[in-house]
């Protein structure tokens, strides 16, 4: 198999020729050192949230990494811009304070044209270059980016104060992958993965009752004009809204933190009908050893890829903190011990 039918034929809970692995981020100084040369896949994002690079280049640095780690997957951000202040960190963008506070603050969201001439070229050029390996729009479906936007401090006072602008934030952000999204598909990507985080180590970032009340029909509404696969992305312990959030018709859910979740436990209750992605401990890659992290995979392949419907992945992304004989040993036992026989 191919590595775009690998990881179709897992989304459909069919059994490919082996377990996929797919991952979100892939550092470049942990990338250039897995490939033996400079990699730059991650600087790709312009302020207002347009790719830099060309998409011709970022296929190839990401095939390079998949070629050295043998992933199935290389990706190409769709996000909207987010408005808050940044820094950068050895190379790596933190995001800082939001700016969006109150409904004067909208003016500042002013996105890029998706109908200006040339636009979706890098995407067009991404996807001309991408082989045979799965092609990932990465989206967003409007409350990641309305938190990172108003800031977490802002965004919590105005669940009590002034809800309504959180949702008019979220629609505009919804409204951004609405109209993308059927453009992407048409260029010729496989599936889309939304990177919207919910929850914190202790649970949700809100009570259930604002998550299906206020947030779920906005994602609902940007994930309903999805033409292809959805993977749904977020950190943290997502226990308390986990069936709500799955009303989102994803067919598939990343990263089922490890630590805080038990990917036992839900493929029990939800593997018959969601396929799972995940969720190799991002601190064990840092911390233990190659055979700590072998067993580790071993035993996710075993327990979770037993009947398909199964996607092995770090427990959010490769970190350039990870020790290099780790992630070497992640590879190396993805393809000992994910092969269906």
């Amino acid at each position: 198999m191919t590595s775009r039918e690998r990881v179709l034929a897992a989304l459909r809970h069919d059994i490919p020729d082996r377990v996929p692995w797919m991952e979100g981020i892939v550092d470049d100084s942990l990338a250039g050192k897995l490939c033996g040369e400079e990699i730059n896949v991650n600087w790709d994002i312009a302020p207002d949230g347009t790719p830099v690079a060309s998409g011709a280049y970022l296929a190839e640095q990401q095939k390079k990494v998949c070629r050295a780690l043998g992933k199935d997957n290389i990706n190409y951000n769709a996000f909207a811009p987010v408005y808050a202040g940044k820094t950068s960190m050895e190379g790596v963008v933190i995001v800082g304070e939001g700016l969006i506070h109150t409904r004067d603050d909208l003016k500042l969201m002013q996105f890029p044209d998706l109908d200006a001439e040339g636009f979706f070229d890098s995407a067009a050029e991404f996807i001309s270059n991408k082989e045979d390996f799965c092609a990932v729009a990465c989206i967003r479906l409007g409350i990641g980016a309305t938190i990172m936007s108003m800031g977490l401090q802002a965004f919590s006072y105005a669940m009590v104060d002034a809800p309504d602008l959180i949702v008019e934030i979220m629609e505009i952000y919804a409204d951004w992958t609405i109209r993308i999204a059927p453009r992407l598909a048409e260029i010729g990507f496989d599936i889309f993965w939304a990177f919207d985080d919910v929850a914190f180590n202790s649970g949700p970032m809100f009570s259930p009752d604002f998550y299906r009340e206020t947030v779920l029909p906005i994602q609902q509404k940007a994930a309903s004009a999805l033409e292809l696969p959805l993977i749904a992305h977020s950190d943290g312990d997502m226990g308390p809204i986990l069936d709500d959030w799955l009303t989102m018709g994803q067919v598939a859910i990343h990263p089922i933190q490890p630590d805080v979740m038990d990917i036992n436990q839900i493929k029990a209750d939800y593997g018959d009908r969601i396929c799972l992605v995940g969720n190799i401990f991002m601190d064990d890659l840092v911390h233990k050893t190659p055979g700590d992290i072998t067993a580790q995979v071993r035993d996710r392949i075993e327990k979770i890829g037993a009947g398909g419907g199964y996607i092995i992945s770090s427990s959010n992304s490769l970190t350039a903190d990870m020790k290099l004989e780790n992630v070497r040993a992640m590879s190396q036992a993805v393809h000992k011990y994910g092969v269906y026989s």
